[in-house]
């Protein structure tokens, strides 16, 4: 869907159609087979979307947004409050976000364009701490007489060349324009860079070439009927998350990267666990309020590194990461973070308690009789067999067999062996899946259900594709209302599970938590493999 060099031409010697202002920068060679309707749905869309064009650019804010007809009556779509408008963050940069005029450029009369859209926009870098916040004027022209004309234009809301924020292009306006079957993108330049324009080696004028490209691929996939495969956003506001997430990146990343002490890449894990700290506080305050803090704690579960923990714990919030092996990392942090850090393996009550029918019956039973031999290597002496027993393990401070207060929400972050207990636990959970493992801790591989695939929630067969619809098959079976969101991290595993509404918990563990286990295998094994991660190096994820 993208057009090869040969399919455009560079038309800078020329003059624009649109006006004696404009300069002509490319156009596409052959007639297009896309229409108006498709080119202003694609357009609509990166005006919305803004990240499309360039990756400085974490999303748009529209800040009003009205529809104009012929007779120049007017419909207001939408207008922000004083609220909405103002920058909550004193240190980020800012370019005309108190300036609000709609920008109208000079257009040649004899095309006989009218206005049908007019939206003023603010623009948010993805650090605007280097980049500035700034407004925009986006319009959308129609032919009068010819239906089949529409012109897309871009003014920032600047004055100077010199104030253009990096992530724009350097031109005082931009027009895309289909015109005559013909694609093409035109600029207002500055007095300044004039010149600039009439060579193909300087930035603004490839930019405009990319700019020809996205409107191009993105009409022809609207005529085609292209959707997104991943749709983001489901669960929680995408603009509370992302600005929890800037503030969190400003406060911790710097310190937490320039630290780190593991092998593997810091940046990755560091805004991963950022972002996924920005989703979890936008989950609880959705749930619980602003003051979610005073309602709830949580318990990670496979913490790792502990960088989770370690920012949610410095922002007021109650928890525990547990894993089964200490990190290096952890020594790094305040005393007070490090106590809240456990070296556990993790054993599912439900495996070292009696059956609720049998508590019943003997309520004074504290365990189930559970015998569990585990072999042992000995540095003198042949390799010998311990036999533990499930009181052993309910009393051991080395283990933890996860009951937890009443008020506690579990994560699961890439938790690997846990991923599938997660949801039978009794607690609201999230749970990112990462590597395959059933009730016994072995390494399977889990195929989509038929009804999910014809469903068309999920794209392929994958060995991803596969564990995730299990752990949403498993949640939904022991009661839990599931919600799925495909989390903005830094990772190609980055679906999450999330259950904060069952009916059940009460009487966890139902019998059908039992017969969940029992139908995926059975969990024999589970205890011994957990013993032995105490043993072995970590995993990267």
């Amino acid at each position: 869907m993208s057009l090869n060099r040969d399919q455009f031409k560079f038309n800078s010697n020329l003059k624009s159609i649109l006006g004696e202002e404009w300069c002509p920068m490319y156009s596409t060679r052959e007639t297009v087979k896309f229409n108006k309707a498709h080119f202003e749905t694609a357009m609509m869309n990166v005006i919305r979307e803004p990240n499309i064009n360039s990756s400085a650019i974490l999303r748009a804010d529209i800040l009003q947004e009205v529809l104009c007809d012929t007779n120049d009556n007017r419909t207001t779509v939408k207008k922000c409050q004083d609220n909405e408008i103002k920058i909550s963050d004193p240190d980020a940069k800012k370019l005309a976000v108190d300036d609000f005029q709609v920008r109208i450029p000079p257009i040649n009369p004899d095309l006989d364009l009218h206005c049908s859209t007019e939206i003023v926009r603010r623009i948010i870098p993805r650090n605007p701490y280097k980049d500035a916040i700034m407004n925009q004027t986006c319009l959308i022209l129609n032919g009068s007489k010819d239906e089949s004309t529409s012109l897309v234009i871009y003014i920032p809301h600047i004055k100077e060349g010199d104030e253009c924020p990096f992530y724009i292009p350097h031109v005082k306006a931009v027009a895309i324009f289909l015109h005559d079957k013909t694609l093409s993108v035109h600029y207002i330049s500055f007095k300044s860079n004039t010149e600039q324009l009439r060579n193909e080696s300087e930035r603004v004028v490839r930019t405009s070439w990319r700019l020809l490209q996205t409107a191009y691929k993105h009409s022809m996939g609207v005529m085609q009927g292209y959707q997104k495969r991943v749709r983001h956003d489901l669960v929680v506001n995408k603009v509370d998350f992302q600005d929890r997430y800037i503030a969190l990146k400003k406060k911790y990343s710097k310190d937490l990267v320039d630290n780190w002490q593991e092998s593997t890449d810091p940046k990755k894990h560091v805004f991963e666990d950022i972002a996924i700290a920005a989703f979890l506080i936008s989950l609880w305050i959705k749930m619980h309020g602003p003051n979610f803090r005073e309602k709830m704690q949580f318990r990670d579960l496979g913490c790792g590194n502990g960088i989770l923990c370690y920012i949610l714990l410095s922002e007021g919030i109650k928890g525990l990461g547990i894993d089964a092996r200490h990190r290096k990392s952890w020594s790094n942090f305040p005393p007070e973070i490090q106590a809240c850090l456990k070296e556990q393996i993790i054993i599912p009550s439900i495996l070292v308690r009696p059956h609720p029918e049998v508590k019943r019956r003997l309520p004074a039973l504290e365990h189930n009789g559970g015998i569990f031999p585990v072999k042992v290597a000995h540095e003198v002496i042949a390799p010998a067999t311990v036999v533990y027993t499930s009181e052993d393990l309910i009393n051991s401070p080395k283990v933890n067999v996860t009951e937890f207060p009443e008020n506690t929400f579990i994560i699961g972050n890439h938790s690997d062996e846990l991923t599938c207990w997660i949801p039978l636990l009794g607690f609201p959970f999230m749970v990112i899946p990462c590597c395959s493992h059933n009730f016994s801790g072995q390494r399977v591989r889990f195929n989509v259900r038929k009804s999910v695939k014809s469903s068309g929630n999920i794209v392929g067969n994958s060995t991803y594709a596969g564990l995730v619809d299990h752990v949403v098959f498993i949640a939904n079976r022991v009661g839990w209302k599931v919600e799925q969101e495909m989390l903005r991290i830094p990772s190609t595993r980055n679906a999450a599970v999330i259950g904060c509404v069952n009916n059940q918990l009460k009487n966890f563990p139902t019998q059908e938590v039992y017969d969940t286990i029992m139908e995926d295998g059975g969990p024999n094994g589970w205890i011994q493999n957990s013993m032995a991660l105490m043993k072995r190096n970590p995993r990267n994820h």
